[in-house]
């Protein structure tokens, strides 16, 4: 799925960067569906969707772009390490810190991964505690910093977030719907709601979907974070949807159907350019 990520992209830009940002996001999406829904043939089919729905998405909305490509791969990443047991935690840690530094709507993963830290299995140095805490402060630079409108703060605010253009909840609701399409937010919620558990992963995923309507909140238009959480989620609801058929081979099918319904819709606005 990276390399199909990748090769997609081709037809929007030809920035080599880019293309390589992609393949590494569309093999990250496809790994966190692994990661998070299991190996059943639904699951599968959800692996497949996740990353070409977000990589339409983007190409739709033209942000298929070094940086956020990039940040949602770190942030795909540290959803897999999160998801699996492990006893080298450290793996985590790194793609959550270039995700928060790329994209401020991931910047609760360094406490998330952080805390993995302290909680793994695993001979835990001494200052392993101080990676949570200091995750937590490098969150409230972030609510702090986006709303700071001038001085140090507003700079970092700016430099970070980009300049401020700030809307009400339900013209951002609206914004979103008509990003993703009806299909795709119903399905998109409905795999949110799924991943509402008091696990790491989970916890990841839901945090970076709220971040990510935080900060489309401050932009007033929606971002690349939301369009890759919300991507992930509506793959995780139909794997789970399929999977409630007892036929592996049905599963498939019908969650191929459903996939289709999906990605239908912004590859074809694509192709129509």
């Amino acid at each position: 799925m990276g390399g199909v990520s990748a090769a997609a992209v081709i037809a929007v830009t030809r920035d080599p960067f880019a293309v390589a940002a992609a393949g590494l996001a569309g093999a990250a999406l496809a790994a966190a569906v692994r990661a998070l829904s299991g190996d059943a043939p639904a699951a599968l089919v959800a692996a497949v969707l996740a990353p070409l729905l977000v990589v339409a998405s983007f190409a739709e909305h033209h942000l298929v772009h070094v940086t956020p490509l990039l940040a949602n791969a770190a942030i795909a990443w540290t959803i897999v390490e999160l998801a699996r047991t492990s006893t080298a935690p450290l793996v985590a840690l790194l793609p959550a810190i270039i995700a928060a530094v790329l994209e401020p709507a991931a910047v609760a993963l360094v406490p998330i991964a952080g805390t993995r830290l302290v909680t793994a299995p695993w001979n835990r140095p001494k200052w392993a505690i101080a990676v949570p805490v200091a995750g937590g402060l490098a969150v409230m630079l972030a609510i702090i910093a986006a709303g700071a409108s001038d001085g140090p703060l507003g700079a970092i605010g700016l430099r970070w977030f980009g300049p401020a253009h700030s809307i009400g909840a339900p013209v951002l609701a609206h914004q979103v719907g008509d990003a993703l399409g009806p299909l795709a937010a119903v399905a998109a919620i409905a795999g949110l709601a799924l991943v509402a558990k008091l696990r790491l992963a989970e916890l990841a995923v839901v945090s970076c979907a709220i971040g990510a309507l935080l900060v489309d909140l401050r932009a007033g238009s929606t971002g690349g974070a939301t369009l890759a959480i919300a991507g992930l989620c509506a793959a995780l609801a139909i794997g789970r949807f399929g999977a409630t058929i007892r036929l592996p081979s049905i599963q498939a099918v019908a969650g191929s159907t459903a996939a289709m319904m999906l990605l239908v819709p912004p590859a074809w606005t694509v192709i129509l350019r």
